[in-house]
């Protein structure tokens, strides 16, 4: 049970590692240099790399270190669908489970993004949109959905700066957080979904250009 432990220890701290692209240009990432940056033996960070590369996101180069994968076309379409597929359902079932307190903790988020844009910090921006993806999943609370949401958004994250590369793409991606918030409150299953497709569908056309 420890060894499983470590194993995943090991997993979910090196994928946030290798998540953060600018860590990743800064660094040499290589098995030992793991071991040595956890504390851990080689043995459960080398089980968490083969399972990362198993995922997709990183490529192992023996005697070389490791690199994140880039993203192929049919993945990034992939990805957007599943996205599409799970988060317009959850947004259609979710509003009668939206209490004030949610939309406050909602509202904060928005509050958060638009703190990060005026700040010109993609990254910063990027990590609250996960959140604030992540808040309606949570609040429909499908242990499944969540499982498979979480896996797909790792990915979609390693990529997310190039989602948001073209001008004003920051800015409308915000606007469209907003509308899928206005939708919800008017309890507007409908709209809510018509506004996470339109949401969904930018970034998708965003990466493929």
């Amino acid at each position: 049970m420890l060894k499983m432990r470590k194993k995943d220890i090991a997993y979910e701290k090196i994928k946030e590692l290798i998540l953060d692209r600018e860590y990743m240009k800064n660094h040499n990432i290589s098995e030992n240099f793991l071991a040595e940056k956890l504390e851990m033996s080689r043995t459960p960070v080398r089980e968490a790399l083969q399972r990362l590369q198993v995922e997709g996101f990183i490529e192992i180069f023996p005697n070389r270190g490791i690199a994140l994968r880039d993203v192929t076309v049919l993945e990034a379409n992939e990805i957007f669908d599943l996205r599409m597929a799970i988060e317009e359902f959850v947004v259609k079932n979710v509003s009668p489970l939206l209490t004030d307190k949610h939309f406050r903790e909602i509202d904060r988020n928005l509050s958060f993004q638009k703190q990060a844009i005026e700040k010109g910090d993609v990254t910063e921006y990027l990590q609250y949109d996960r959140d604030f993806h992540d808040c309606f999943l949570q609040i429909y609370s499908n242990s499944l959905i969540i499982f498979t949401a979480k896996r797909v958004q790792d990915r979609f994250f390693s990529v997310g700066v190039n989602v948001l590369k073209g001008p004003g793409s920051v800015e409308r991606s915000f606007r469209q957080h907003c509308e899928i918030v206005e939708a919800l409150r008017k309890d507007d299953s409908k709209m809510a979904v018509e506004a996470m497709h339109l949401h969904l569908l930018t970034g998708k056309r965003n990466l493929m250009a």
